[in-house]
């Protein structure tokens, strides 16, 4: 069966591709090339095959071109999200590094400013340590235009105290969190220093009101006339001359609280040279005030030109602030009498003493002894009259006693 069809198929090629000549005619010579039926179909075969390769080649070529295309612009894109994920990575890196940069910049800004700051602070410790105050406490208030006095033993009332300070917590790995709180706690014992000064200057300036005089006249009388010199302000001379910073606000309020220690400092001295002191070393009693009067000698209305004090013969009299005595002896009018000159334009006058215990020159504390009650010169029994000069004009002693009682509660 299968050499019937082979013979079939044989015939079927012979018919369509019979043996062949080629004759080929040269130099006079004849010569042919038989191609058989069997090269024919070799060739028709190598032929096909080639073709179908060809086409197959052709295809898988194309085919595999697109893949090739398809595959490149994978790459291609991979290789442009590469570069834009590189691009936004080194763009990250400099933000980053200027971030780090600005930071490094804010934090050394930040550590200037506050060693500055301690700067300033160091100097107003400086200054306060320098300046030894008394204990004077917060001032009496003003309300419609009277004195509200500090608590007496009447009405021991203690005013509050001030609130302590107090700190909003912070992470201590954080160097910028920890400046900002100690730049806090600055500002808060900054406040604290403020609040203090100004309660002591009003304090200061609260027993200068109770004495009925302006503080300016006092201030002026101590400063006295031989002085001069050029105007330095204090953030341009002396300590703070290096660590004030006129522009800056730290420092303004730093110079701003020294200039009011500054000027406490010299409003205080000024208090603590005033004849604050009671004149008796004992207990007394008043008899005749300031003021106008009925003359005991001769009946008729008079200006009393100090005040009375009684207590029991010889008793103790005492300076009532620090100075030097001007006076010791006998004057007309007020029997044996010492004067003392407290400074800043006051003096204070002692008289109808049966002794005394102080010469012109010495200088005196307060409290101490310079002489005994009596009833010398222009006297009808046993007592002291105390005068307080201030410019060569006679005040009321009373408010001194009154200014002097105020410092001792608040002491």
């Amino acid at each position: 069966m299968i050499s019937r069809v082979f013979q079939s198929g044989w015939e079927i090629a012979q018919r369509w591709f019979p043996d062949r000549q080629i004759y080929h005619r040269s130099d006079g010579q004849v010569r042919y090339f038989e191609i058989k039926t069997e090269y024919q179909l070799g060739a028709l075969l190598a032929a096909t095959v080639l073709t179908g390769w060809l086409c197959f080649a052709t295809v898988s070529v194309a085919f595999q071109g697109h893949r090739i295309a398809s595959r490149m612009a994978e790459v291609e894109t991979i290789r442009l999200e590469a570069n834009r994920m590189v691009n936004e990575a080194r763009a990250s890196e400099l933000a980053a590094t200027n971030f780090l940069d600005a930071q490094m910049r804010e934090f050394d800004r930040t550590a200037v400013e506050f060693q500055a700051r301690h700067e300033t602070l160091r100097q107003l410790i400086d200054l306060a340590e320098q300046m030894e105050g008394s204990s004077l406490s917060s001032s009496p208030t003003l309300g419609e235009g009277r004195i509200l006095m500090a608590a007496t033993p009447a009405d021991p009332s203690q005013r509050e105290a001030r609130d302590a300070i107090t700190l909003t917590a912070y992470d201590p790995n954080d160097p910028e969190a920890r400046i900002e709180a100690l730049i806090a706690q600055q500002d808060a014992v900054l406040s604290e220093a403020e609040d203090a000064s100004e309660a002591r200057l009003e304090n200061l300036r609260a027993v200068l009101r109770l004495t009925g005089l302006r503080l300016d006249d006092v201030l002026e009388e101590g400063r006295g006339s031989e002085t001069g010199g050029p105007f330095l302000a204090m953030a341009e001379a002396g300590p703070f001359a290096r660590a004030v910073d006129p522009n800056d606000a730290f420092s303004s309020r730093i110079a701003r609280i020294a200039a009011r220690m500054v000027e406490a400092e010299e409003i205080e001295a000024a208090v603590l040279s005033l004849p604050l002191g009671e004149p008796v070393g004992v207990a007394f009693r008043e008899t005749s005030p300031f003021g106008y009067r009925i003359d005991p000698f001769t009946g008729r209305p008079a200006f009393h030109s100090g005040q009375d004090f009684v207590a029991y013969p010889r008793a103790p009299i005492v300076s009532t602030g620090p100075g030097r005595v001007i006076y010791a002896g006998w004057r007309s009018g007020y029997g044996r009498t010492v004067e003392i000159d407290h400074g800043y334009g006051f003096v204070t006058r002692y008289g109808h003493m049966t002794s005394i215990d102080v010469r012109r020159g010495d200088q005196v504390e307060r409290g101490q002894r310079i002489g005994a009650m009596g009833s010398t010169g222009r006297s009808t029994a046993t007592h002291l009259h105390y005068e307080v000069i201030f410019r060569n004009d006679q005040t009321d002693p009373e408010r001194f006693l009154r200014a002097g009682q105020y410092v001792q509660q608040q002491g």
